[in-house]
């Protein structure tokens, strides 16, 4: 290295060492500058700050406010269930909570601002729960700008009773009605059973559970999802917040068919009570509504249902279900439609006009006499034979007509008593008579011995006449019948 570079070095190295020494003075000059009257600066600076939060305040100022109705969202009810308990909250379904922020925070909050909760957890032995509040994780606010002041009430307060299961059947309701020439005739609800837990309180209150199905206009058949529904004796809804449903939704099959009008018609079975007769019959309705299947309804114009009327004597009426009998006669086949499930029947019964026929044994036809026996008549008047009949009938029957005979194809030899039948072809009733006999056993020949009845000669039988005449029952033709 020459002089010249030895000189310029040292130059450059006493200038270096100079900008340092410079920078060093101001440093120190202005750490002393800094700590003159560093705690009049410290004041200073707080009271430029508390100026500022002052004039901050002033613009957008803390305020109270109370948010009302906040619902209390309830924690672990389960661990009542676990001890076959249910609560039923007297009071602290909701919450009124105070609290405190800047004007413009505070004058829009809204209960969703907010989670109020009480846990079931932590319930006293007086069956007190407190009230927890706290900002929401979901509110659009800082939480550190929100105080919560107080909160009313504090406790949510309980009742418990005693948690139960039951079995309801699903009813169905429908509403509006088919179209025209169309009927719901059918509808079944799958499961149409439903087990419905909750306080015993609330279950004892369900009268009968629902599932609403609409069929208004409809002619088809169909199938749909409701919604179940519990209702109590007044037909008010029971709150079902606190119900728990094995199922809140069921399937509906809804079964429609066409309908039809037919006839209705009354027989009269039987026979009425000895000397009367039905004289007519009156029913209502005459015509019914069914539905059912289109093949099936086809094949129907009419129906008619059996009245009975065996041994009355006065006029008889009577209410006859129609639907068990369409039911009965038809296996199922028909649905009635009307409201109306009865008919109405009377019958008409009128005692029959009377007629007195005297008869000798003459008149008399003597059937099953065995071979080998005779015959006498021991009854020594004409015998009296009483018949029933419209006045008409009587008017017109002769005593041949009444074709009267006796059978003794079961009697012994010996004196007999036997009754007087009639084969009459007339629309009247022949009553029974008696008349005496006496069966005689002969070698060779049957003969039938008058003893001359007709002449009126001789003691009186015990068997003439009316004292012989006993009352019986006469088929329908009229014919008298034995006893």
């Amino acid at each position: 290295m020459n002089e010249k570079d030895r000189k310029t070095g040292k130059q450059e190295s006493g200038e270096s060492g100079g900008a340092k020494a410079h920078v060093r003075r101001l440093l120190i000059s202005l750490k002393n500058r800094l700590l003159h009257n560093f705690g009049w600066k410290l004041v200073s600076l707080i009271s430029a700050f508390g100026v500022w939060m002052a004039i901050m305040n002033m613009q957008d100022p803390y305020i109270s406010v109370t948010i009302e109705n906040i619902p209390v969202a309830v924690l672990n009810e389960s661990a009542l269930q676990e001890q076959g308990k249910i609560s039923d909250i007297e009071s602290g379904r909701t919450a009124d909570v105070k609290v405190r922020a800047p004007r413009s925070v505070a004058d829009n909050l809204t209960a969703a601002d907010f989670e109020v909760t009480a846990d079931y957890r932590q319930m006293s032995l007086v069956y007190a729960v407190p009230i927890q509040v706290r900002v929401s994780e979901k509110s659009a606010f800082a939480r550190e700008d929100i105080i919560i002041e107080e909160k009313s009430p504090e406790v949510m307060m309980l009742t418990l009773e005693d948690y139960v299961r039951e079995t309801f059947r699903v009813d169905i309701q429908p509403k509006g009605q088919a179209a025209e020439g169309f009927y719901v005739s059918n509808m079944t609800v799958r499961p149409n059973l439903l087990q419905i837990a909750g306080s015993k309180k609330q279950i004892d209150r369900i009268e009968k559970v629902v599932v609403e199905v609409d069929t208004t206009g409809v002619r088809k058949s169909f199938e749909q999802v409701a919604q179940v529904q519990a209702y109590d004796r007044n037909g008010y809804v029971v709150d079902d917040v606190k119900l728990e449903y094995e199922a809140t939704e069921v399937a509906v099959e809804v079964t429609v068919l066409p309908v039809k009008k037919i006839l209705l018609l009354i027989s009269i079975e039987g026979k009425p009570s000895y000397g009367y007769e039905c004289t007519g019959t009156q029913h209502v309705p005459t015509e019914i509504t069914i539905a059912g299947t289109e093949e099936d309804l086809r094949s129907i114009y009419s129906m008619t249902i059996p009245f009975d009327i065996s041994m009355q004597s006065d006029d008889v009426e009577a209410s006859i279900n129609i639907e068990t009998y369409l039911n009965e006669q038809y296996e199922g086949r028909y649905v009635l439609v009307d409201d109306e499930k009865y008919v109405t029947v009377k019958a008409e019964i009128e005692k029959l006009p009377a007629a007195d026929f005297k008869v000798s044994s003459a008149d008399i036809e003597v059937r099953g006499l065995a071979e080998g026996c005779g015959l006498t008549f021991t009854t020594k008047n004409d015998i009296n034979i009483k018949v029933l009949g419209s006045q008409e009938a009587l008017d017109a029957l002769t005593r041949q007509q009444l074709r009267l005979y006796i059978d003794v194809t079961d009697y012994e030899p010996g004196s007999h008593y036997v009754s007087v039948y009639s084969d009459t072809e007339a629309d009247v009733t022949v009553r029974t008579g008696t008349i005496g006999i006496e069966i005689i056993e002969t070698k060779d020949t049957f003969e039938v011995i008058d003893t001359g009845l007709s002449s009126g000669d001789g003691d009186a039988d015990p068997g003439t006449g009316d004292a012989a005449m006993e009352d019986g029952d006469g088929d329908n033709a009229g014919n008298a019948m034995p006893e």
